[in-house]
């Protein structure tokens, strides 16, 4: 942030829409990194606990999010309708880009337990 002042006072003291909307969207990755992070792990698992690993991860994921959303906007004092715009925009895109992955992952799970059960 730029601080400009003229005679020795502050023009703007807040953050831009730009920095707000940037920050959701750095929120937004972590989160959907963290979820791809944590679905790799389980693939390991059968399918019951990798399921019950994303679903549980999905939660206190979004919960976090909220709590970072609410100390940016609350503390920060960022801009709140580009922040919560980019923030709603974001969550919506990756989260669809997360189930779609979580769906694949899963199949591919329930394929190699039905293989292993099978021999």
């Amino acid at each position: 942030m730029i601080q400009q002042t003229t005679n020795n006072e502050r023009v703007s003291d807040s953050h831009s829409n730009l920095y707000a909307i940037i920050l959701a969207q750095v929120v937004c990755f972590v989160n959907a990194f963290s979820g791809y992070v944590i679905a790799r792990r389980a693939y390991q698992k059968p399918f019951e606990k990798f399921v019950s690993i994303v679903l549980g991860s999905m939660s206190l994921r979004i919960m976090i999010v909220g709590g970072i959303s609410w100390w940016c906007l609350a503390i920060m004092g960022l801009p709140q309708l580009a922040y919560s715009l980019s923030l709603a925009i974001g969550v919506f895109v990756y989260l669809f880009a997360e189930i779609i992955y979580f769906h694949v992952l899963s199949d591919r799970i329930r394929l190699r337990d039905k293989e292993q059960n099978s021999n």
